[in-house]
Order: C-alpha cells, then structure tokens, then sequence
C-alpha cells in the first residue's frame, strides 16, 4: 500500500508539475527502509566492511616490531629476545645499536686484588662497560608477526612507513579511475569489480617472498581497487528526506563490520595469516552481479529510462507497495518518451556531460576547495587511525575502538545534518577536534586514560566531519558527473592521506606531537567549510545549472520543486522560471 505521507505528497504537488516525471515522488512512495532498501544495506555493508579492512591492513602487517641488537658473543648463553645481555651489552637508547665488546686480557679485582683474564670468548658483563658503540649486524625481533620481522626491516623505519604511503599513493588513482568508470559505466561496475580486485591482490601480496614485491602488489591492489561508489548508490536510491539517514545507516553497518579487523588481527597475528583472512571474502562479491540493481539516477541521467523503470518495478514489488495511478503514468510516459528518443540520445553522453562541467567555473572552484578541505580530512582522519596503535592500551582494541566511535557519530551526523545544514555542523565538528587532538597531547603520562579518551572524542569529530563533507561533495555536483567530479576532489585531497603514515615518526621529536599537528591541519576544513554551499534542503543536481544555482540567494525559492528528467521538461521547466522572474519583475 501507498504511504499516507507518500500519497499526499503526489496528491498536493503543484499544477505547474503535471504530465512531469518526478522521481523524488515515485522514491518518498517507494519507501526508504523497505525489505529492498534493507538488503541492499546488508550487501553494500559485507562488501564495505571487508574493503576496510583491506584498506587499513598495513597498520598491523607493516606493525613496528620490539627489537634488539643480536651480539654474537652471549647468544649461545640465551637467545631470547629479553635476554638478560640487555642490561650490559645492548644501548638503551638505540635498538639498532650496541656495546663494543673489549677484546684481549681484562684486568679485574678479585679480593682487592687485580686479576689479568685472558679473553676467552666469554659473555661477561664487565667486558660491555665501555662507552663506544657500533651498529647491529643482525637483530632480533620480539616476534615474527609483522613484515618488519619477516623482511629485516627493523632498522629501516622508513621502509615501514613507505608500506602505508604506497597504499594511499594507490588509492590516489584509484578514486580518479572508479570516478570516471563509476560516471561513465555505472555504479554496479565499481561496487562489483572493485573487491574481486582488491581480492586478488590482495591474495596474491599474501605470498610475497620480499619487501619489494609487498610493495609493488600493495600499489596496484589500491591503484585498480576501491573507490565510493557505494555511498554514491546510497545517496541516490532514496528521497532527499532520507538519503543521509540511510547512507549514515549504511556507514554504520559497514564501520561495525571492519571494527572486527582489531579482533581478527589479534587472533590471526601472522601477516600472511591475517591478509588470507580478510581478502579472501571479498572474492564472493563476485554474486553482486545478480544481487544489485544499478542506480536509478544514473539510469536516467543516461537516458536507460526503460531499465530505470524496471528497477523502480522491482522494489516496489519486493516491497509489496502499490504505485499511485500518477506515478504509474509518470514511469509509463518516461518509458515512451525513451523508445521515441532513442536513436537521438546515443553517443558520448558522459564526455559532454563531464566537458560540461569543466566549463564552468564556479564548478571548478568548488572541486578546488573541496579537494583542499579533503586534504586537510584524510591526514586527520587516516593519520589518527595508524597512530592510534602508539597510543597506551591494546594496540588491537585501540584500532576497533577508533573504528567503532564511527557507529556513535553517525547517529549524531543523521541528526544535526538534516537539522542545521551542512556547514556549520562541518565547521564545528572540526574546532571540536582540533581542540581535542592538541589537548590530549598535553595531557600527563600520569593519567593516561585522559589522553586516550580527548584522543578518541579528537578521532569521533574528524570522522564526523570527513562522512559530512563527502556527503556535501557528492550533493553539489551533477549526477551524470558526480562521482568523476567528486572522486577528482578526492584524488587531491588523498594526497594528505599519502602523508599521514609519516605521522607516527613525529614522536621521535616529542611525545605527543602527532595529535598537536593533526589539531592544526583540523582548522583547514573548520574555515573552508564556510565557503561551501548549505545542500540540507535541495533535491540532488541532475545538470549543470541545477548544480550552479546551489548556494544562490534565490535558490531557497525553488529547492522544493520537483526537478524534470527529460531535456524537453528541463527546458519547459526554464521557461517556466522565466515566466516567474518576469511577472515578479512587474
């Protein structure tokens, strides 16, 4: 049956709309929590959670790992990694450095009286009391969990760090490519290619024989995976009303999914080990070909009306509602209009859309200033995350925790964004957090509990504000080009993602100087939020100039009208608004 709410909203829409098709109706009647609306959540939710923790594998598989120097002269007393040489053979103040050992005889005191040893070979402390040391030959690691381990990469903080820089230099390429497939192929083809891919790498990087093959499979793994195409698919399945509520909800489930990495990671330490449990699911995405419907926006941006009206047939039947006789004619007429234009719609519809939108340059300035806040997001937000294993406590439930605070927050992004707007939720969310990151730093060591807690409100705001500004990123573009145009601003902005694994190394300086520099790059987007157009109220942008009228001081006047979906009623529609603007002129 047809909602009451859905049902007067078709029966009071204005005259000037009749004969239009109008999808926002069709979706309010449609429902936005139907048994489609749920699976589809379920789906998109397994597909995310494993997606993440893929994307976030290296900080336990490239995990820093205890170490100490490997001296050859007392290994054969013990060779454990806290062996008792540490307290007169190793240097406290450098892992990757020892004490010389004095070879030849050692005067000694035995009884008050010196005592000549001849050397020996023996392990005695009063061989080490020098202060001259040398760099370690080898090494031994607390355990072989991590690559650090396994490679020799003790010594070599650096090559760590590289592992998480690749990663997020890949996904650089990776959102720009998902982007445009995403616009020009459709939504269905990231969402299911894009896990078989990561899959596969990520299976085959399981069994790499040396640090530089990791490395080579950790680029193309994000290089050719990934994307958001998801929260896209998300924001267009519903009504305006709902579209934040029910991506919020999708995050939701998708975040208590990956939060399962700590736990998984704890149980399943070994490397190669933990990558096997983690990747290999992503492979039964490979189903989401009979299991997901591409989106309906972009059918009809695309003009597959007659595929848009399929899809809309098909929740309402697993649903169990029935159209109203209006939306019924509206999705027949849509369907007509299709088969008598169909010859003159083929050709590059994507590419002029895109070169469209290029072309304008209040577009262009908004894909630079939402690439800027983007930059200053994914070193706050990605930062946080790898550093969170440095903070006190379990390094394991530290990680789940930070990834869990997501749950929480997306309750309260449901209710403030569709309650105030966009930006000064946005503006807000990121003052909080810088006030947070720098307090925790100054916290004392004494009470640590402190520390954590700012660290984790700190962490809570910065995710609050990255899910908050994508969301206005994918509202103020057009749909034939939205996910190119956003994933652009996004390929930037990883740029600040590619430097957040140097973080870390920040604490060789200062304690607590990672949280310091994450609360000034949090101002970037407090101050830049301003300047981004209030999308709260207004129907997603089908074209360019729907796309620039947002943020215009007379836009207020028109977001409550439905928007056309052929070009023939856009351009009925101008000529309407025309009509208006002269008679309000008289």
């Amino acid at each position: 049956m047809v909602s009451k709410g859905a049902s007067a909203k078709m029966a009071h829409e204005p005259e000037s709309t009749e004969g239009q098709f109008n999808l926002e109706g069709i979706l309010s009647e449609l429902g936005s929590f139907g048994k489609y609306q749920l699976l589809l959540l379920l789906l998109l939710a397994f597909r995310d959670s494993f997606l993440a923790m893929c994307n976030y594998n290296y900080v336990f598989t490239a995990a820093e790992v205890p170490l100490r120097c490997n001296v050859p002269e007392c290994e054969y007393l013990d060779r454990r990694f806290n062996a008792s040489l540490a307290s007169f053979a190793l240097n406290s103040s450098n892992a990757c450095q020892r004490r010389v050992r004095l070879d030849g005889p050692l005067s000694i005191l035995e009884n008050d009286t010196a005592v000549l040893r001849p050397d020996d070979g023996d392990c005695s402390p009063e061989r080490f009391v020098g202060n001259d040391t040398m760099q370690c030959e080898q090494v031994v690691y607390e355990n072989n969990d991590s690559i650090v381990a396994e490679f020799d990469l003790g010594c070599d903080p650096w090559k760590r760090t590289m592992i998480g820089t690749v990663h997020n230099l890949g996904l650089v390429f990776s959102f720009l490519l998902s982007g445009f497939i995403s616009d020009r192929y459709g939504r269905k083809v990231i969402i299911v290619c894009t896990p078989l891919v990561v899959g596969a790498a990520g299976l085959v990087k399981s069994f790499s024989v040396n640090y530089w093959m990791l490395l080579v499979f950790e680029f193309l793994e994000t290089a050719l995976g990934y994307g958001n195409a998801s929260l896209v698919l998300s924001l267009e399945s519903v009504s305006q009303k709902r579209r934040v509520v029910f991506s919020c909800i999708s995050d939701i489930l998708a975040s208590f999914g990956s939060a399962f990495f700590g736990l998984i990671a704890w149980k399943v330490p070994y490397w190669r080990h933990m990558m096997r449990a983690i990747y290999a699911p992503l492979l039964v995405v490979v189903f989401y070909i009979f299991l997901v419907d591409e989106g309906v926006r972009w059918l009809l941006a695309h003009n597959k009306n007659d595929e848009a009206v399929r899809v809309l047939n098909k929740v309402a039947k697993i649903n169990k509602i029935t159209l109203s006789k209006k939306a019924k004619e509206m999705m027949t007429k849509i369907s007509d209009e299709r088969n008598k234009s169909d010859q003159e719609k083929q050709g590059p519809v994507q590419s002029t859309h895109l070169l469209s939108a290029l072309r304008s340059k209040k577009i262009l300035a908004r894909v630079a200033l939402i690439a800027a806040s983007f930059f200053c997001c994914m070193f706050v937000n990605y930062g946080t995350i790898i550093n969170s294993i440095s903070v006190s406590g379990n390094k394991y439930l530290n990680f789940s925790a930070l990834l869990l605070v997501a749950i929480p927050t997306r309750i309260i992004t449901a209710i403030t964004l569709t309650r105030f707007g966009r930006k000064a939720p946005i503006c807000v969310a990121y003052l909080l957090c810088s006030f947070f990151f720098i307090t925790s730093a100054f916290v004392p060591k004494s009470i640590w509990w402190a520390s954590t807690l700012f660290y984790v409100i700190g962490k809570m705001c910065s995710s609050y504000g990255l899910f908050s500004l994508t969301v206005v990123a994918l509202e103020v573009f057009p749909t034939a080009s939205r996910n190119t145009l956003t994933n652009t601003a996004n390929t930037i902005g990883r740029l600040g993602a590619v430097l957040a694994p140097q973080a870390p190394l920040l604490n060789q300086y200062m304690h607590g100087l990672p949280s310091i520099t994450f609360g000034i790059v949090a101002l970037g987007p407090a101050l830049l939020a301003l300047l981004l157009p209030d999308t709260g109220n207004t129907a997603l942008p089908e074209d360019i100039r729907e796309a620039e009228k947002l943020g215009d001081p007379d836009q207020a006047d028109h977001e409550h009208q439905p928007q056309p979906e052929s070009d023939r009623e856009r351009q009925c529609q101008k000529q309407n608004d025309e009509k208006k603007d002269v008679e309000s002129a008289r």
